[in-house]
């Protein structure tokens, strides 16, 4: 593998003498600055694998280019050398460099801890991309395809733990049932990918209204349940009825187009249940008391908000 290191010096014989050391047996893609601000110019331009630091240089030095690097750039690996002693090499290591080297440095030494920085830089890049796939696979399997929400296999498993946490600790919750009017009329008028087109814009809409702590989920079809943490009845039908008013006015795209629908506008209906209530003795009595009270608001005439 060619790893690409940036020596950082001011004196051109140091940048010099680390090139040749590492170049002996290696073939190292080494780029040079002078200090620790052209090297922060170099690396907005390039990926490196490694950073090798003076510590005392003009300009900007190897200290506070470290201090720059913890914060822009942390998953990069440092290693510092100076010829001041242990207070400077201490005052690197603590303020996050991977090595510290004092000169006059032995050259076998010198490309042992360096491979071994480089070493440990490859493996922490193949974690952290393992851990990204982890957590995007993760994130595929609670996550409903078509509207981006949560899917109901993890909706289960979050209303049971809120319910639990609710009840251990006698704190309020809601949840509320969400159902888009006559959507059947409009996948029928204006076919399926018009109505799944609508179905991402709403469900878009769901998660601008709601918190970052509330759930929002896809029920099943048209219907959404959102479950709202540490939320009271009066709080609950805030959300819905802000919810309620966002949809009246949400402009509606033609499928793959920036061209508006005016004709077309929808409407939602929403049925609320809370906790703490004497009916309400599991989180499959609280989603049933929320469905009652979403078909009471179909049977009034849809485009309302109803409570259990």
């Amino acid at each position: 593998m060619n790893y690409s290191i940036l020596v950082v010096d001011d004196s051109w014989e140091s940048r010099e003498m680390i090139m040749s050391v590492l170049n002996t047996d290696e073939a190292y893609d080494i780029a040079l600055a002078e200090n620790g601000e052209e090297a922060l110019s170099k690396m907005q331009l390039k990926n490196y694998d490694l950073v090798i630091t003076d510590i005392s240089m003009p300009v900007m030095d190897g200290l506070e280019l470290l201090d720059h690097l913890n914060k822009e750039m942390p998953n990069i690996p440092v290693i510092t050398f100076t010829g001041f002693g242990d207070l400077f090499g201490i005052k690197a290591l603590e303020r996050g460099a991977e090595d510290c080297i004092f000169k006059p440095f032995d050259a076998r030494d010198f490309k042992l801890r360096i491979a071994k920085a480089l070493k440990y830089s490859h493996l922490k890049k193949y974690h952290d991309r393992l851990e990204q796939k982890n957590e995007e696979l993760r994130m595929l399997s609670v996550t409903d395809q078509l509207t981006q929400l949560y899917n109901r296999h993890f909706m289960l498993d979050a209303l049971g733990r809120e319910f639990a946490r609710a009840k251990r600790y006698r704190s309020k919750l809601s949840c509320a049932m969400v159902d888009i009017d006559h959507f059947k009329m409009i996948n029928d008028e204006y076919g399926h990918m018009q109505g799944d087109s609508i179905m991402r814009e709403f469900s878009a809409l769901i998660k601008n209204t709601c918190r970052e702590v509330d759930i929002c989920c896809r029920y099943g079809g048209e219907e959404f349940l959102i479950i709202l943490p540490e939320t009271d009845r009066r709080g609950a039908e805030c959300m819905a009825n802000r919810l309620k008013r966002a949809t009246e006015t949400m402009p509606i795209f033609k499928v793959n187009s920036t061209e508006l629908m005016d004709e077309l506008t929808i409407s939602i209906s929403i049925g609320l249940a809370y906790y703490p209530d004497p009916r309400i003795k599991t989180e499959q009595d609280l989603v049933g008391l929320a469905d009652e009270a979403l078909y009471m608001a179909k049977d009034k005439g849809r485009n309302c908000v109803i409570v259990a």
